[in-house]
């Protein structure tokens, strides 16, 4: 009874979340038990907790008070992430994303800036010094960004002009925040244009949204295709089949392929097909506990479905042997 109990508790596990689920967990969060959202969801109470940190949700004990919403307000717009200072109990990044939340902007604001010549030699003459000490040196920048500054300067030993990597002429790779990310699980595969989602990420070009996309497993409704990713369609999935998505940037085998039937495209029968070898079926086999988001990162040239089949055809083969 126990077994089957904690099996309808996480009948979801390694299944990637619906957005009517993300939708109640928005809606029930803050004030629903842990253990009645997990067996609403059929989820574990850690993939429950992970998920509502990506969506940047917290609890009831954690929500913000009328006098700390009116403290962000007054200050925030004069002080940035300096107000830490006025809110102990909140977290550097609780309160960027609240900021963002209410639309509250800090002076000098701007997202993924990089640190100029005179920011790194201030920042070296003050290394010795905390991160809380060197904010008031840098009123612009947040605690984190000051940190992340830190670090990188103690990775080149405090060699040269710049930190090795922060040239201007130089592509600087920005992490993606729980805010960002939580904006893509939210908007991402709506009816919401790709223009409209990169307004909400100023800073951002399309190609490193789509390559976090990929990352969480989101795909992109098939209606939003531009007339240039048609027409190469066209022209060469009867040729090449799934494998026109290297002409793609962005897309996914499972979502050309939708597309492609969508419009009524059909692959010549002389394009060979990608089968499994034994090696890809042996590698399957050792990691079928793995949710379908994490094996198509570990089989890149697979489909969905493709995926699916393949694991069917594996259960199967155990269930054969074992009642064999």
């Amino acid at each position: 009874m126990k077994r089957d109990k904690h099996a309808s508790e996480t009948r979801n596990h390694g299944v990637r979340w619906a957005v009517s689920e993300l939708n109640y967990l928005e809606a029930h969060y803050q004030t629903a038990p842990l253990v009645d959202m997990a067996t609403h969801l059929g989820r574990t109470a850690s993939a429950i907790m992970a998920m509502a940190g990506k969506l940047g949700l917290s609890r009831a004990e954690n929500v913000w008070s009328d006098e700390e919403l009116r403290c962000l307000h007054q200050y925030y717009p004069v002080e940035g992430q300096r107000i830490m200072r006025r809110l102990p109990r909140k977290s550097d990044e609780a309160i960027r994303f609240k900021a963002r939340d209410l639309g509250i902007v800090s002076p000098g604001h701007t997202y993924a800036r990089q640190w100029e010549e005179q920011e790194w030699q201030l920042l070296r003459q003050n290394r010795h010094r905390s991160p809380l000490e060197l904010m008031p040196l840098f009123p612009d920048r947040s605690l984190s960004s000051i940190k992340n500054a830190l670090i990188r300067l103690k990775r080149s030993n405090g060699q040269g002009t710049r930190p090795a990597g922060s040239a201007s002429s130089k592509k600087v790779t920005i992490a993606w925040t729980k805010s960002e990310k939580a904006i893509l699980l939210r908007w991402y595969e709506t009816s919401k244009t790709m223009e409209e989602i990169l307004a909400m990420l100023p800073g951002r070009p399309r190609e490193s949204v789509f390559a976090a996309a990929n990352k969480l497993g989101l795909f992109r409704p098939l209606s939003d295709w531009t007339d240039k990713e048609i027409q190469i369609l066209k022209e060469h999935y009867p040729e090449e089949g799934p494998a026109v998505v290297k002409r793609l940037p962005g897309r996914q085998r499972r979502t050309t392929s939708q597309k492609a039937a969508q419009l009524g495209l059909r692959m010549n029968s002389s394009t060979p097909r990608h089968t499994w070898s034994p090696e890809d079926c042996e590698r399957l086999e050792k990691h079928l506990h793995l949710s379908f988001p994490e094996l198509q990162r570990l089989f890149p040239g697979r489909s969905l479905s493709s995926l699916k089949n393949a694991c069917n055809r594996v259960r199967a083969r155990r269930k054969a042997e074992y009642e064999g």
